[in-house]
């Protein structure tokens, strides 16, 4: 257990600027930082296509921060109908790469994928030197979580990508979650307090977090665990899972 760097800390608040961005409607699926109030300090980055699917409701968008020199995808967590049928199919399904998946997450995440990720190559092809991010909150941090690996298995390599969720779910078994720590990517997971989301669905059910865990506790300062395997740590939101709320869920 330890504290966030300076760098960390901006880096954590700069990509929830982003997933949290994406529930305003003018971003996604409008295409502008115009109308949103809470896009401050993400103005400077350039929209490149936003992304709003048929059946399974995903929103995303890609954009280029010439600033930081970064590709990101940016998911939206849950905003419809669609987006809570798919939270709620928690079947495990096979996932091509090792382990098992969320079927709704996964689902979801498939919807998008061909579309979305040809837009990240192609922008990567223009600018090689460019690091590729993906991010979101709640459902939008699942399909982000699968968003990066997607593109690892599409030959962005590890050391150009990383993945940085807020309250997301589990998203597969522990063979799934030993797979994304096998990848080598950088992959941070914000949870918030007492967040009940990232405590869904159960370890019973066979379900396992990977990642590097930074947890913002009662009072605002953040606690960052990473357990020795690369899974859960106990020592984050792990030391709270009997009281947990939805409140703390919508506050990032």
């Amino acid at each position: 257990v330890r504290q966030p760097t300076a760098e960390e800390e901006e880096m954590i608040t700069y990509y929830m600027t982003l997933a949290g961005a994406a529930y305003c409607s003018s971003v996604i699926s409008g295409g502008t930082w115009g109308l949103c109030t809470r896009c401050g300090d993400v103005r400077h980055t350039e929209i490149l296509e936003t992304f709003d699917t048929p059946i399974h409701d995903t929103n995303a968008m890609v954009l280029r921060d010439d600033k930081r020199k970064t590709i990101v995808a940016v998911f939206r967590g849950s905003a419809s109908l669609q987006n809570w049928a798919a939270n709620l199919d928690a079947t495990l399904t096979n996932y091509p790469a090792g382990g098992r998946a969320h079927r709704g997450f996964y689902q979801s995440y498939e919807e998008v994928a061909d579309s979305l990720t040809a837009v990240v190559l192609e922008q990567l092809e223009q600018y090689p030197d460019y690091s590729v991010a993906t991010t979101g909150h709640s459902l939008g941090g699942a399909t982000s979580l699968l968003c990066g690996l997607d593109l690892f298995q599409r030959g962005v390599p590890a050391n150009k990508l990383s993945i940085h969720t807020a309250g997301a779910p589990r998203v597969g078994n522990k063979a799934f979650a030993n797979y994304i720590v096998g990848t080598g990517i950088y992959y941070t997971r914000l949870t918030n307090k007492r967040d009940l989301i990232p405590h869904v669905p159960s370890t019973t059910m066979g379900f396992s977090h990977a990642g590097e865990e930074f947890w913002i506790r009662t009072g605002g300062s953040i606690q960052v665990c990473t357990a020795d395997d690369g899974l859960e740590s106990p020592d984050c939101a792990n030391s709270t899972p009997l009281f947990t709320n939805m409140a703390d869920h919508l506050e990032y």
